[in-house]
């Protein structure tokens, strides 16, 4: 997909439907000065769209009288991102696993917290859509839990509805979940969305309305008075559905101030509390099974909140433990250790006992030097033994030996460096482009510098004077290593196309 912003601006209004264009622009950034074509552009922004629509859609946009201003401001963007880059890398988004984002429990702990109704269902499948929208920049309908129904309108028309009924504190929440999802997946240096500069638009006559021109402050009035506040703020304002979306999803309307009727709802919550939970009852939950004030609000559905005020009420003592961790936010690390490493916990099994989310269970073990098991790989004990064992390697390859994987990275790197670009090495080697960039920039992270100078028009892929250090070092390693099983770059093709054993003795 194209940047929300940028696809308000460049989206004539008649014809055409954002979400049809948004994918069509994406792939357009990868044509001028280059002899990429439409199939191959759709291939690299992810398959949702293909070289038949965007060579329609461009038919289509050749006949309005704004075509050379869309043209230019393209041109301009791509000028921007040939110098300057982008500060997230889309490809590895698009590669990351989803299927944790927003989990059920999550959802109804964000909603209580904020205090705002969590919906039937609906409403949590929006929430979730949209944040894998804003994390992958892939449309909202390829989300792992997305499901196509006769509906389908019904659906898009809720999530505008969504989008306005969204406060700062839900924002925020869920900014913080788009982090957290980030951190799980060892990526902190990246923010969740960015949106190239607008100043790139400047003095153009676009189709669609300047961003800038909208009344925030007018905005929020007029999307808390209709049942289709979307449609009518758009009316009012002169503008497009996708311009008010955007503009809220930046600036998100306050919540409206309590009420007397939100206080009574208060008082009814606590004396439902009461009655689900009568002293005896909660006593023996919280006592005598020693369950956390987490576990019993997610049996019973009432907010950790309103159970510790039930639990001053009925003169309960709160246990010190779970109550240090809740309010200095601190993990230490023996207990993390002997819980986790010894007696092989879950990450989530102990962040519902302490309070917090699993991604925030995940950090305290990355501040703490403690490495994750992996998801399906190797065990938490062959984990530690490659990172106790790092320190044996050359001090310039320490930093990339984090984990089980770390050897093959190393692996693929050294194979791949001695090809003219990235595309042959992984045809020769087997693997995925998308696998292989991926591992070499997360090689490239570790060591904190780049490795190899990419292959540009005319100009081969090279090592860079630091690749070259490390593939020195690498070479130095001694065979029998334990730590280099699988490292080893085992065959690779001479100039004559047969496999040979070893390392590369030089670039081609």
């Amino acid at each position: 997909m194209f940047w929300p912003g940028w696809t308000a601006r460049l989206t004539p209004l008649e014809r055409f439907s954002s979400r049809t264009l948004a994918p069509a622009l994406a792939a357009l950034l990868l044509i001028p000065g280059s002899r990429v074509s439409l199939n191959e552009a759709a291939e690299l922004v992810g398959n949702v769209t293909d070289g038949i629509d965007i060579s329609r859609l461009l038919q289509k946009l050749d006949d309005f009288p704004q075509w050379p201003a869309i043209a230019t401001a393209l041109i301009r963007l791509v000028d921007h991102l040939d110098a300057d880059d982008t500060p997230i890398d889309y490809t590895r988004r698009r590669l990351l696993d989803y299927s944790e984002l927003l989990p059920h429990w999550r959802w109804l702990e964000i909603c209580r917290r904020i205090g705002t109704s969590p919906g039937a269902g609906r409403r949590e499948r929006i929430a979730r859509n949209q944040l894998f929208h804003r994390l992958s920049g892939l449309p909202a309908e390829s989300a792992p839990d997305h499901q196509a129904r006769p509906d389908e309108s019904a659906f898009r028309a809720e999530s505008l509805w969504l989008t306005a009924l969204q406060t700062p504190d839900l924002a925020r929440a869920l900014q913080q979940e788009a982090l957290d999802f980030l951190a799980l997946h060892h990526i902190h240096d990246e923010p969740v969305t960015w949106q190239p500069p607008a100043t790139l638009m400047a003095k153009l006559s676009l189709p669609g309305p300047d961003l800038a021109d909208i009344d925030i402050s007018r905005l929020h009035q007029l999307v808390r008075q209709r049942k289709h506040p979307v449609h009518h703020a758009a009316q009012v304002l002169g503008t497009t559905i996708d311009a008010v979306r955007h503009v809220l999803d930046e600036h998100p309307a306050p919540e409206l101030p309590p009420t007397e009727t939100a206080a009574r709802a208060t008082g009814r919550i606590r004396q439902q509390a009461r009655q689900r939970l009568p002293k005896e009852h909660f006593a023996q939950l919280y006592l005598d099974e020693h369950l956390s004030i987490q576990k019993i609000a997610t049996l019973t559905g009432f907010s950790r909140k309103v159970l510790t005020e039930l639990a001053k009420e009925y003169g309960i003592p709160l246990r010190n433990g779970l109550q240090d961790y809740r309010h200095r936010g601190t993990i230490e690390r023996d207990w993390l250790i002997e819980q986790y490493v010894h007696r092989r916990r879950t990450l989530p099994d102990l962040a519902g006992e302490t309070g917090m989310s699993t991604a925030n269970m995940a950090r305290w073990a990355h501040t703490h030097n403690i490495p994750l098991r992996p998801r399906g790989g190797a065990s938490h004990h062959t984990a530690l033994r490659a990172s106790d064992r790092a320190a044996d390697l050359p001090a310039i390859l320490r930093k990339a030996f984090t984990g089980p994987y770390a050897g093959q990275r190393l692996s693929r790197f050294l194979a791949a460096q001695s090809y003219p670009t990235l595309t042959e090495a992984a045809r020769d080697l087997g693997i995925q482009q998308t696998t292989l960039v991926t591992q070499i920039n997360r090689l490239e992270r570790d060591l904190g510098q780049p490795l190899l100078k990419r292959a540009e028009r005319g100009t081969a892929m090279k090592l860079t004077p630091f690749g070259k250090r490390v593939v020195t070092a690498a070479r130095k390693i001694p065979a029998e290593t334990d730590l280099l099983h699988g490292a080893r770059v085992r065959h690779w093709r001479g100039e004559d196309g047969a496999e040979q054993e070893g390392f590369p003795a030089h670039n081609r």
